[in-house]
């Protein structure tokens, strides 16, 4: 029985050295659970973000969202909203709507109308509008989708899901925090 718990521990000590040494020969960009990220977009606004890998979109904190027509084409106005920070309206052309799952807590909340047979809106999901951003982590600047919603209630304006840290080619080290200094400059 001895025997078997030091072969085990043997192989899994091995495992993991070879999986560190993996993650280090790759160069990748190692973030905490919390990053200031500049928001090149907003005038290089630096702003407190969450990094969610159970996220799969990035997520902005906003009022004031409307979609209109500007040349034939979508955009989206809005005022983004930042605890200390004074931002004026913002307009993008819209990338897209995405449709993102609700907390179970926050299904509870919608009401639901039994005469209503339209099949537009799933009370699971909530549909936020989605526009490009330029935003800088460290010193890698990239294109990203971020949808917008009101994130007032959180503890951090900014969210970086899963498809941002693909784009980043980056992994996240939980244990640590504001690992990164953004150093992109502002054109």
């Amino acid at each position: 029985m001895q025997l078997r718990k030091a072969v085990l521990l043997c192989c899994l000590t091995i495992f993991s050295i070879a999986g560190f040494a993996a993650e280090k020969a790759t160069n990748k960009p190692v973030y905490g659970r919390y990053e200031k990220i500049k928001m090149m977009d907003l005038d290089g606004a630096l702003i407190s973000a969450k990094i969610d890998t159970g996220a799969m979109t990035a997520s902005l904190s906003a009022t004031n969202i409307k979609m209109f027509k500007k040349n034939g084409e979508e955009w989206v106005r809005f005022t983004p909203q930042v605890k200390g920070q004074k931002f004026s309206s913002v307009e993008l052309p819209l990338v897209r709507v995405g449709k993102i799952k609700r907390r179970a807590a926050d299904i509870s909340d919608v009401e639901t109308d039994a005469d209503d047979d339209s099949d537009d809106e799933d009370p699971n999901y909530t549909y936020r509008p989605e526009v490009e951003m330029k935003v800088c982590i460290g010193d890698q600047l990239k294109t990203i989708n971020v949808n917008l919603t009101d994130r007032s209630s959180f503890s951090y304006p900014l969210l970086i899901g899963a498809k941002a840290l693909r784009e980043f080619k980056a992994v996240v080290d939980p244990s640590l925090k504001y690992q990164l200094k953004a150093t992109c400059a502002v054109k």
